[in-house]
């Protein structure tokens, strides 16, 4: 165990040193320009109009020199000017019941330091999107193992609009987030602390390419195609009988719609692993006065080369949201229902036919980028979890305390 925490730890290391360069860079380079023009503005000021011929051939070289220098500077940094820099930092206290053989009942855990850079060029035609950080992203499933995040690049896109009179259609290329799925990864965006039942299934970061039409603001219809996941044990088979099967390389695809209506917010999505899984769904949220509410139905199904394994070959879920606010304090609620029967989607266990879940979020903002927030979560199903022994159980409650700072 010390071996692999020394590594994670000095990859968190030349992370964070990247991180710190790259931004010092960024923040040295404006200055270096502000420098050249106050020269031109104080050269300006001290020479007088030139008296001889080699006065004015020393003054003209000057000039050029600058604007040589300049144009240096321009190419160099055409999307510098306009550089958006966001993400967020996140961790806490965890503590859960039933957390299996080998988990940790307790641990403090950061969740996410995440640094988010982001750029497009003055006519828009190009620009890129970054992600550079670690996330350990808690689940209602899980126990609090693991206190350091690996460190490294979690989404790099480019982005592309190639045509002027189309300015609707975009391209992306990279390491991508899907568009599948309601909650995010990075969970300080979200507005529970753990990630939900239907949520823990939901696609993760894979390399691929995306087209995107806007035919307004609120409508669009996207689809991508996927190859080598982020995580390379996301979707892997261990179920005894079932082939073990390790997706990271396999190709998928998704394709969905975004629209707005009557205030209603909807996405509807379609993600396909190529033979393994398929996963059809739709979130809807809507917010009224200090209410905020959303409802996300999952329905996944095994391909047809690998239902032959289970007794029932797809499941179902749902996730209802509400968000009361009062002022710097809200109430984030989430339950949940899954129907998995003997599927085995969710939780590996047959006995699990149903899963029931619930997290309640008390949070308070002290401003709009820091809060303090706690979670009590309560799953049940039947044997789908077990003691530090191996001895099954039916429930599993899980405790947290966690400060979020973004920027």
């Amino acid at each position: 165990m010390s071996k692999i925490y020394n590594i994670k730890y000095l990859r968190g290391k030349e992370c964070v040193f990247f991180v710190g360069l790259f931004m010092a860079f960024l923040i040295l380079l404006p200055f270096n320009n502000a420098r050249c023009e106050d020269t031109d503005e104080a050269d300006r000021g001290e020479v007088s109009a030139p008296q001889t011929v080699k006065e004015e051939l020393r003054e003209g070289e000057k000039a050029e020199e600058k604007g040589e220098k300049k144009e240096v500077i321009k190419i160099l940094s055409p999307y510098l000017g306009n550089i958006n820099i966001t993400g967020g930092v996140s961790g806490g206290w965890f503590a859960t019941t039933n957390e299996g053989a080998g988990g940790k009942k307790d641990n403090f855990v950061l969740t996410n330091l995440l640094i988010d850079l982001s750029s497009e060029m003055e006519n828009g035609l190009f620009g890129f999107n970054a992600g550079l950080g670690g996330v350990t992203t808690p689940s209602v499933f899980d126990s609090p193992d693991d206190a350091i995040p690996d460190f490294r690049i979690q989404y790099a896109a480019m982005n592309l609009r190639p045509i002027k009179s189309l300015p609707g259609l975009a391209f992306q290329g990279g390491l991508l987030q899907p568009n599948s799925g309601y909650e995010c990864t990075y969970t300080f965006n979200n507005r529970n602390i753990t990630v939900g039942a239907i949520a823990s299934q939901q696609p993760y970061n894979a390399a691929g390419a995306r087209a995107t039409y806007a035919f307004s603001e609120d409508f669009r219809i996207w689809s991508g195609i996927f190859k080598h996941r982020l995580a390379r044990d996301e979707y892997k088979t261990e179920y005894g009988n079932v082939p073990s099967k390790n997706v990271q390389d396999s190709y998928s695809w998704e394709a969905g719609m975004n629209d707005n209506i009557g205030g209603v917010g909807l996405s509807l999505y379609h993600y396909h692993l190529t033979g393994l899984r398929h996963l059809t769904g739709v979130a809807a949220e809507y917010t009224i006065n200090n209410l905020y509410m959303a409802l996300n139905v999952d329905y996944w199904r095994w391909s047809s080369e690998m239902d032959r394994y289970f007794e029932d070959s797809s499941s179902i879920g749902a996730a209802l949201y509400i968000a009361p606010s009062f002022k710097k304090f809200s109430l984030p609620l989430r339950l949940e229902y899954i129907q998995q029967g003997k599927s085995r989607i969710y939780l590996p266990n047959q006995d699990a036919e149903n899963i029931y879940a619930a997290a309640l979020t008390p949070t308070y903002n002290f401003t709009d980028n820091i809060l303090i927030r706690t979670e009590a979560s309560y799953v049940h199903a039947d044997n789908g979890f077990s003691t530090s022994k191996g001895k099954p159980k039916d429930d599993k409650s899980l405790f947290s305390l966690e400060v979020v700072v973004k920027f």
